[in-house]
């Protein structure tokens, strides 16, 4: 599991492949007091895929996924953009 604080007391979790199936993989903004924001699932496509990095560059998380696709979620809303592929 990876952790990005966030301004204002937020934090972005990144959860790993051990995860509860419903989590594991993807990418959760958890307000302060612990209730989540939003949750970021990978786009689905012809095979399985999940977050397995997670980093914040100039106010946009930028999550790379198994599939070696890397994409820009939205802070606000978790609305997840393809963004290169890097692999």
């Amino acid at each position: 599991m990876t952790r990005i604080d966030l301004p204002g007391g937020d934090r972005l979790i990144l959860h790993g492949l051990s995860a509860p199936e419903a989590e594991r993989g993807t990418v959760a903004r958890l307000h302060s007091s612990g209730r989540r924001r939003w949750i970021a699932h990978p786009p689905k496509g012809e095979g399985q895929d999940a977050f397995v990095a997670l980093r914040v560059e100039d106010g946009v998380a930028i999550a790379d996924s198994f599939q070696g696709m890397s994409f820009r979620i939205d802070l606000d809303t978790g609305a997840i953009r393809p963004s290169a592929f890097v692999k």
